[in-house]
């Protein structure tokens, strides 16, 4: 019979789908002693936000404080969240994000920020560039937050009968996350006085580039568990 993998392998191969069949050696409070893997992704993590912080201030970005406190409350509520150990790939995958997310709000591309930055032509019926790195940020930070929700939140509670409905609050507490994200820029415009926001067009384009993302991330998911089953919809 066919082997399933699901994303739950697919992560690093490090999930069980039940807590009771793998109770990783805690560090108080029920938590899992971070893994290598998590170690390094918090270490590179840790000099990013360092690192991004001192090149904001010292390049008079307006949104240094917004953009650093959003990473740094984000990357606290993933460790309030997590206890089980998370797979490399996804302790990798964010801190991957929490790069892109800094450098797109701090790195300065022109006159304008790395968000903004885009290449190939400009199309009026869309409001903006085919091609731009806000769009492929956003859907990767929100494909990696689908994951990320999944493993901590839904994999101790996925069970064959309630696996498609999982998938779908994943997802929904993703896109939320990515709402959260758009009222902080809101925040900053009103801070600074709309500087590098983008306006009306800026924000309808980063939910579809969230829903593109966390949308990929639920199908991956919800396909991967398809596959475990044999011809006829029979278990394999």
């Amino acid at each position: 019979m066919p082997s399933y993998e699901g994303p739950d392998t697919i992560v690093g191969k490090q999930i069980s789908p039940s807590p009771a069949r793998r109770r990783p050696e805690s560090s108080g409070q029920g938590r899992a002693r971070l893994s290598r893997a998590e170690c390094g992704a918090v270490q590179v993590a840790a000099v990013a936000v360092a690192g991004f912080c001192i090149y904001g201030f010292a390049t008079g970005s307006p949104s240094t404080v917004g953009y650093v406190s959003a990473v740094i409350v984000i990357g606290a509520a993933i460790v309030w969240l997590r206890r089980a150990v998370l797979p490399g790939l996804l302790a990798a995958g964010l801190a991957i994000a929490a790069i892109a997310t800094l450098a797109g709000g701090l790195i300065n591309v022109g006159q304008d920020v790395l968000y903004n930055a885009s290449i190939g032509p400009y199309s009026p019926a869309l409001g903006t560039h085919v091609l731009q790195y806000d769009h492929f940020a956003h859907a990767y930070v929100s494909f990696v937050g689908v994951f990320a929700c999944w493993v901590m939140l839904a994999v101790p509670h996925a069970g064959g009968d309630h696996r498609r409905e999982l998938v779908i609050l994943a997802v929904g507490a993703a896109l939320g996350l990515g709402a959260l994200n758009e009222m902080a820029e809101f925040a900053a415009t009103l801070a600074h006085h709309g500087a590098h926001a983008g306006g009306y067009w800026n924000t309808g384009w980063d939910l579809v580039c969230n829903f593109i993302g966390a949308g990929a991330a639920g199908l991956v998911i919800a396909r991967s568990r398809a596959g475990a089953a044999g011809p006829a919809g029979t278990p394999a």
